[in-house]
């Protein structure tokens, strides 16, 4: 389109826009003088008027685009592209068509937008819609539309996202401008949108209320990323986008001086833009809107708006300056960062907000001017104060610490990690449905977290950068774990390190990274080769170089929680000592972080010890055990004192004089499905239930009596009931932390089973009858899951003896132990001349086979849960929960056939403890152990000293 025809149509739809209804026909019919052509694009522009995609809008200066206004695309309703069938057309924007569409395959309504057909090929053009893509797709936050695919069908290009029902922000704003209120709600949520944004290093570029859509709910939308580009870091922290020299791209309404001009452009150009629609929100008038293209873009780079208080008086005058401050010509006079043009909001907000303080902002200014007059009044005061001052602070340090709920959400949120300035917590949560593991980050006394990771795969241990720019965290994979982080406003991951070692098989996470106090290093535990001992292992962010501080010695199990000392000169950690107990270290470090000395003990066997924090002054430790929470004194006797919290995984602010820790909360107990000849089950009940945790139940040779093991007298011990559920009984008080795994001799006389009441793991056995148990085994390694062989003869067991578990056996009244296994093994359960076991306690574990005269292993089954299946003369029953996303079923494998086939669904989750799978010997029932909605909450102590 020549530019002369260009300069008509504008012409003729400005006039037009002033009028209304017959005025404006009659108007078109004379302006247009029988060009049917010229009066269609007016008409089409002016039908886009309400959602501010006049000319003004469009890309003013691509002159490709321009040549195409003319053409009138065709209406893809009720074609299918790919897996979208499409529905109806619902706009158009600067880059292309929009429809409503359905996904075929996953069910839900998309929008798809398209380019024209006439476009495709221009290969500028693609690369900016393809880019869309990309940067969108990049960004994680309810307030910017999600990107779901980027493909290509029936020789249309197309973007499938986020339908979005709602109005433009166009339609909204209207002639007269919103209410104060409602313009600063929506800009707060659009200014932490672009924060987020920005912090991934991309910059939206055309910012426009056509690019803005409110929810039903009241909340914003951005949309058309067509313009953003990711970012080149350049020195230091700047963000600046690339383009050529000259070349304009945007909305002229809305462009920043320095995009209208084609030069480089960064975050700072989205602050003006952001600027000129807020003035907009709040007049109905455009900042800088003029009769022609040309001197719009005159009055951007020379000219400043009337203030927004002369057009709408409600406007405050200090919402008038940070309007002023967002449309400074120069970036370097503008504000730099849209974090602060969301604080200025917020204060703004609450400043607003009627009872904050008994006056307004008039009279906040007006009292400023009387500081020096009242200053005498102050000095007279101030020793008083001072006194006043010294009293409270005692009575402050001395009030009792009390905790309150900070997450009451369903399922288990675990493993926090507070903001640097200790108002927003970090968090991971496996969600409403606990089928994922995902990272979120809360505001202390405000709304609904912030959901910062969406993978399939489980993102756990969050840790917040000391500097507040990102947070880390670990994702499990099938085999291994990586280590990533994420802006702490959401946006692109970054991949850092991919572990060789997974962590321990468990079904909820706890903390395993740390950064260092200058946010330039993290800190992990690693395994790097099969030949190499584990340990902690120090990664630099910048050269990624990995070098380690910490060999866990052999056959201790792992190190694990590391944690930084406020200077970066000492690093606590944990070592395991047995299964249940750990012993607190710390290594003093060189101020390159290399480690200088050995390790020093600070804390001895406590029982399940993690999570050790230090407070902000470094003089002490706090962490959790089994008992609760303690705090220790890094220099001293080393003995810890008791806090009056119960739970686990805890984090302090470095400001703000707050702890935040977990409190789970779980009651798991034995339930009991019906088997009939063809092996088809009612619904499981509930059988053996108390309001602890009672868990691995084993049915007795006879059926009569089942023995379990529970922690319903405080402690886990052996107990046993009738198989009609009379007459429970409690059969050991060992009082150890755990007594578990029980397993019956053929003859149903004695019972044998595992006990840490030495301090690590070791083989008993009790008679059923009752009485003193007989301890078996005494190496210093732990001896676990025991099971007797079919004659009554042989006793196996798993053992750490080697450093990893295996399979071992040994006489029954006790002897020498001999090794069975050499690749792994635990739980073995003997069945006619086969041994089978497991390789670990995990979801993903395997059941092996071996003979029991030895030979060559097998694998026999996968995707077994730790601890339970049952071997019976014809085949294997075994619980089947791959992932979160499974559901857990009961399944039997036949011998005979080979063949794998569902018995039963069961509810799920389980937990890690929810051991045990048994069959009576009639073959009708199946007992195992499930919880009963467990849940864990995150607490928060303010005030904490």
């Amino acid at each position: 389109m020549m530019p002369d025809r260009w300069r008509r149509i504008e012409q003729i739809y400005n006039s037009a826009l002033s009028r209304e209804g017959g005025e404006r026909a009659s108007y078109l019919a004379a302006a247009c003088a029988g060009d049917e052509e010229l009066r269609r694009e007016v008409e089409r522009m002016l039908g886009n008027a309400g959602q501010s995609t006049g000319p003004l809008d469009g890309h003013a200066l691509d002159a490709t685009a321009r040549d195409c206004v003319g053409a009138v695309a065709p209406d893809l309703s009720g074609m299918k592209l790919g897996r979208y069938q499409v529905i109806v057309r619902l706009g158009e924007g600067g880059m292309g068509e929009v429809y409503r569409a359905r996904d075929t395959r996953l069910g839900r309504d998309v929008a798809l937008k398209v380019l024209r057909p006439e476009s495709v090929a221009d290969p500028e053009r693609k690369r900016r819609f393809e880019q869309e893509a990309r940067a969108a797709s990049a960004l994680n936050h309810p307030g910017i539309i999600t990107i779901y695919d980027i493909d290509q069908a029936e020789g249309i290009d197309f973007i499938a996202m986020e339908c979005v029902p709602g109005q433009k922000l166009g339609e909204r704003i209207g002639r007269k401008g919103l209410p104060v209120a409602e313009a600063l709600k929506y800009a707060i949520l659009m200014a932490d949108a672009l924060a987020a944004a920005h912090a991934a290093g991309i910059v939206h570029r055309d910012l426009k209320p056509a690019n803005v859509m409110v929810t039903d709910e009241g909340r914003v939308k951005i949309l058309d990323f067509g313009l953003a580009k990711l970012a080149e870091r350049e020195s230091g922290d700047v963000v600046t986008t690339q383009t050529n020299t000259g070349t304009v791209m945007g909305t002229v309404a809305y462009m920043s001086p320095e995009q209208a001009q084609g030069k480089h452009v960064d975050a700072r150009s989205d602050i003006f833009s952001f600027g000129a629609l807020l003035y907009e929100m709040l007049t109905g008038s455009r900042a800088f809107q003029r009769d022609s293209v040309a001197e719009t873009l005159a009055a951007i780079l020379d000219k400043d708006p009337r203030p927004a208080s002369e057009i709408a008086p409600a406007v405050p005058h200090d919402l008038d300056k940070l309007i002023s401050r967002c449309l400074r010509k120069d970036p370097e006079r503008r504000i730099q960062h849209m974090d602060d043009v969301k604080l200025a909001l917020l204060e703004l907000k609450e400043e607003s907000e009627p009872g904050v303080s008994g006056r307004d902002a008039g009279s906040i200014r007006k009292g400023r001017k009387h500081i020096w007059w009242a200053a005498g009044v102050l000095g007279a005061v101030a020793i008083a104060a001072g006194i006043w001052f010294a009293i409270s602070w005692h009575q402050l340090v001395d009030a009792p610490l009390k905790a309150v709920p900070f997450t009451m959400y369903q399922g288990w949120e675990a493993d926090p990690s507070f903001s640097p300035e200790g108002s927003r917590v970090a968090f991971c949560w496996n969600g409403v449905e606990q089928d994922n593991w995902d990272v979120y980050v809360k505001l202390i006394g405000e709304g609904e977290p912030h959901r910062l990771t969406d993978d399939p795969a489980d993102d756990f241990s969050p840790a917040w950068s000391p500097d507040g720019r990102q947070i880390a965290f670990l994702r499990r994979q099938r085999d291994h774990l990586e280590l990533l982080s994420v802006p702490s406003v959401g946006g692109l991951e970054t991949k850092l390190f991919e572990l060789s070692l997974a962590t321990p098989d468990r079904d909820y996470p706890n903390r395993e990274v740390a950064w260092s106090p200058d946010s330039k290093h993290l800190v992990f535990y690693d395994k790097p080769a099969s030949d190499e001992p584990p340990g902690l292992f120090l990664l630099s962010i910048v050269t990624r170089e990995k070098r380690r501080l910490t060999t866990c010695p052999i056959p201790l199990m792992r190190e694990s929680d590391p944690s930084f000392s406020p200077d970066g000169r000492t690093l606590a950690f944990t070592r395991a000592v047995t299964y249940s107990f750990r012993d607190l270290y710390l290594l003093s470090l060189s101020p390159d972080l290399r480690p200088s000395g050995e390790p020093r003990l600070l804390v001895s066997q406590h029982q399940r010890l993690s999570q050790p924090v230090w407070t902000p002054d470094g003089r002490e430790i706090v962490f959790s055990a089994a008992e609760g929470l303690w705090r220790v004194a890094v220099r001293g006797s080393g003995r810890p004192a008791r806090l009056p919290f119960v739970g686990d995984q805890l984090d302090i602010s470095r400001q703000g004089r707050r702890m935040v820790y977990n409190l789970p909360a779980w009651d798991s107990n034995i339930w009991r499905v019906e088997l009939s000849s063809q092996r088809e089950i009612t619904p499981p009940v509930s059988f053996i239930a108390s309001t602890q945790t009672d868990t691995n139940p084993q049915y007795s040779p006879d059926g009569q009596k089942i023995v379990f093991a529970s922690d319903r007298s405080g402690n886990f011990e052996i107990w046993l009931c009738n198989a009609g559920l009379s007459n429970a009984k409690q059969l050991t008080t060992l009082n150890a932390s755990e007594s578990g795994s029980p397993s019956w001799f053929p003859d149903g006389r004695r019972i044998v089973f595992d006990s840490d009441k030495e301090g690590n793991f070791d083989i008993y056995v009790v008679d059923a009858d009752g009485g003193a148990p007989q301890r078996l085994t005494s190496d210093p390694a732990d001896d676990s899951t025991p099971s007797v062989s079919r004659d009554g003869k042989t006793i196996y067991f798993s053992s750490r003896r080697t450093g990893s578990r295996e399979v071992w056996r040994m006489p029954a009244e006790g002897g020498a132990p001999i090794q069975v296994t050499r690749k792994g093994g635990l739980c073995p359960f003997e069945a006619g001349d086969v041994l089978y076991y497991q390789k670990s306690e995990g979801r993903f574990s395997e059941v092996w086979r071996v003979p029991v005269a030895g030979g060559e292993e097998t694998k026999v089954l996968q995707s077994v849960g730790g601890r339970r299946f049952a071997v019976l003369p014809d085949g294997i029953y075994f619980i089947e929960w791959p992932d979160f996303r499974s559901v857990p079923s009961l399944r039997f494998f036949s011998f005979a056939t080979g063949r794998t086939t569902k018995v039963a669904t069961l509810a799920g989750p389980f937990l890690f403890w929810d051991f045990g799978l048994t069959v009576s010997p009639d073959g009708r029932f199946a007992l195992y152990t499930h919880p009963d909605h467990p849940n864990s909450d995150l607490w928060l102590v303010e005030n904490f000293h």
